[in-house]
């Protein structure tokens, strides 16, 4: 596995953000042998209360393209299918990025990238 994975996190240590409203993803590299941080990166948030812009959630996702995979602490929906169409796979995780990183490494759905 060589993947790079997308975590909402406002304060880089906890999932803590609905994919939507978060303005901040911590990038990280997940390898075979461990994991490494990458960089901070900053979007807009495209969701407010129970609202959501569709060509919003996809520009955010295609922000997004060069990752794998994206944790958050909520994901609905139409953030799935944005996500999805960048051939992103979503993921609802919180807690610690920690966490979520050995729960990823231990999954079978990146397998298909070897």
């Amino acid at each position: 596995m060589d993947v790079k994975i997308a975590f909402a996190s406002s304060d880089g240590v906890t999932v803590n953000e609905h994919f939507g409203r978060s303005t901040v993803f911590q990038i990280y590299r997940l390898q075979d042998g461990g994991h490494e941080f990458v960089e901070t990166r900053t979007t807009r948030p495209v969701c407010s209360f129970q609202a959501h812009d569709d060509g919003a959630l996809e520009t955010t996702a295609r922000s997004l393209a060069d990752c794998r995979g994206v944790v958050a602490a909520r994901i609905g929906g139409g953030a799935i299918d944005a996500l999805l169409l960048q051939r992103i796979m979503g993921f609802a995780l919180p807690g610690t990025i920690d966490d979520a990183i050995r729960t990823l490494i231990r999954t079978k759905r990146f397998s298909y990238l070897k």
